[in-house]
């Protein structure tokens, strides 16, 4: 089975480097990959970290305006020719066999199922700019945080040479779930055991994150893709229509670690802004399928 690897990015150059080298040592033969990067309009040096790549069958896709995630991820399934597709973001630092392990559970379901990933976090990488060197985010900092980053550099850093040569040190690092706290890691534990113990369960869609995910691409194909008219939980509502038509959700134990950035979680206005942004998409899931059932789950 071939596999194609969707990276949607923008303004991550730092990350995606990492995320790159990640996928130059994944434990599936290279032959049997190709990586397609969709450059959503940064204006960082995404373009720098793609160039310096020595990856094979890596294509690089360039949008020359920031057109959001979705239309990213379509544009790069159009470009796919793999049988499964595989979905990461450009901070999504893959583990070494994560590529093998969407493979196997891929050929087990037949091509007929939603394949959702095991996420952690390495969340102390927040305030670092560029987690290979230490460099601090170019944001106020409170003195005392600044002064832990700059004593601490050197154990806080997500370096290429662990990525090659001491993955083990990633994964002791991380935290359970896409994001910090335990919330994060009982909703992933929750899912996945729905995943295991209800395969045929009509909510099994809360599964897919295409953080880490994956679809085989004739399924892509027949649903359209993602939809580019909502700006959050857009791999919730692909995976809707799929689970709609008759297509399962199972779990994998593949597993990504985010290189977690900073967040301003702490800024009222924007957490208000984020969660109503999550709530119109949730709105807009429900009314497009007709189940008011969709705004109980979320």
């Amino acid at each position: 089975m071939d596999v194609s690897v969707v990276v949607a990015t923008h303004n991550q150059a730092e990350r995606l480097a990492l995320v790159l080298q990640g996928l130059e040592k994944q434990t599936l033969d290279s032959s049997s990959r190709e990586i397609i990067v969709v450059d959503d309009g940064s204006t960082d040096a995404t373009g720098d970290a793609l160039a310096a790549s020595t990856l094979e069958n890596l294509q690089a896709i360039r949008l020359t305006v920031n057109r959001g995630r979705s239309a990213a991820r379509n544009r790069g399934i159009a470009a796919a020719r793999g049988d499964l597709v595989v979905f990461l973001d450009g901070d999504a630092l893959p583990a070494p066999d994560l590529l093998e392990r969407y493979v196997q559970a891929c050929t087990g379901w037949e091509n007929r199922a939603v394949l959702c990933g095991t996420q952690h976090c390495l969340s102390d990488l927040e305030y670092l700019q560029n987690p290979c060197t230490g460099a601090i985010v170019d944001l106020p900092v409170l003195s005392v945080l600044h002064d832990y980053l700059e004593v601490r550099r050197d154990s806080l850093v997500a370096t290429m040479e662990m990525v090659d040569q001491d993955f083990a040190a990633i994964e002791r690092r991380a935290d359970e779930g896409a994001y910090p706290g335990k919330v994060m890691a009982a909703f992933q534990r929750q899912v996945h055991e729905l995943l295991a113990t209800g395969p045929e369960a009509r909510c099994g869609w809360i599964g897919f994150v295409p953080h880490n995910g994956a679809i085989p691409r004739k399924l892509l194909l027949d649903a359209g893709g993602f939809d580019e008219t909502i700006g959050f939980s857009e791999g919730w509502e692909l995976a809707y229509r799929l689970v709609a038509a008759g297509v399962g959700v199972r779990a994998v134990d593949a597993h990504s670690y985010h290189l977690y950035h900073h967040h301003a979680f702490e800024d009222r206005d924007q957490a208000r802004f984020e969660t109503e942004r999550r709530r119109e998409a949730i709105d807009y899931i429900a009314r497009a399928a007709d189940d008011p059932r969709v705004r109980l789950i979320h």
